[in-house]
């Protein structure tokens, strides 16, 4: 399918931030899918994403979450740990909250979007998809892949826990995880996936043997190829059916 890539501005209460933006080459109305990056930032693997989502018939849009520091800043991925303090200035959760919410509300303004709206991340993004999924509003459905992050510690009271927000869950979820993975490792997911069970959660977990972090990734020498083409097409099920072409 032909696509379209636009990047615009959108305006926030800590300033410009941009959106990539990625969509069949038509003006049909058609549902959206916010797209999250990985701890890098917008990076180009990211980018591609956008860009599949929009060959299969999805607007999809990636917010530039680090725009605090500048616009559309990346870390490759041998300098992740140098600059990793540099992109993240001013980034929280409270900052999480409100550019994904402002988005979406920018989206539910568009009338492009036919007002089914969903959010997939990787890595830092499948954290902040979880998160979204309960803190946002006007999403339809969230897919999170390895969410790093998502179990902090009982000191850090005060930073996200996909435990303790769990019951505020109310739009449907799917999640795919890497066996090998150490963050989140399998048992903090099952704890997760007993606690969503016990909640009557709209859910369904994946698991990949001999995968690890960052397995969807084909820039990185954590992929996978069986568990990214697996994923990727239980990803678009799943969008299919909550966020309708």
């Amino acid at each position: 399918m032909k696509i379209t890539k636009t990047e615009l501005d959108l305006t926030t209460p800590d300033g410009e931030m941009a959106l990539i933006i990625a969509r069949p080459d038509d003006d049909k109305p058609r549902p959206a899918i916010l797209v999250i990056m990985e701890a890098f930032g917008v990076d180009p693997h990211i980018i591609s994403i956008t860009e599949r989502f929009a060959e299969a018939g999805f607007i999809a849009v990636t917010p530039d979450l680090f725009h605090r520091s500048g616009r559309l800043r990346y870390a490759p991925y041998d300098k992740l740990q140098e600059m990793r303090e540099e992109l993240r200035q001013g980034f929280s959760d409270n900052s999480i909250d409100s550019d994904i919410q402002e988005t979406v509300n920018f989206l539910q303004s568009n009338g492009s979007v036919n007002g089914r709206i969903g959010i997939v991340g990787f890595c830092l993004g499948g954290r902040i998809s979880m998160q979204a999924a309960i803190r946002v509003k006007g999403l339809s459905g969230a897919a999170i892949f390895y969410g790093g992050n998502m179990f902090p510690s009982e000191e850090q009271s005060e930073v996200f826990s996909a435990y303790t927000e769990a019951p505020h869950l109310n739009i449907p979820l799917v999640g795919f995880f890497g066996m090998q993975d150490q963050n989140p490792s399998v048992n903090q997911i099952q704890k997760l996936e007993n606690m969503l069970i016990n909640l009557r959660k709209d859910y369904n977990f994946y698991y990949y043997e001999n995968a690890g972090h960052g397995f969807f990734c084909n820039d990185r020498e954590s992929y996978r190829p069986d568990a990214a083409r697996d994923s990727w097409e239980k990803t678009l099920d799943f969008f299919k059916l909550h966020c309708p072409l």
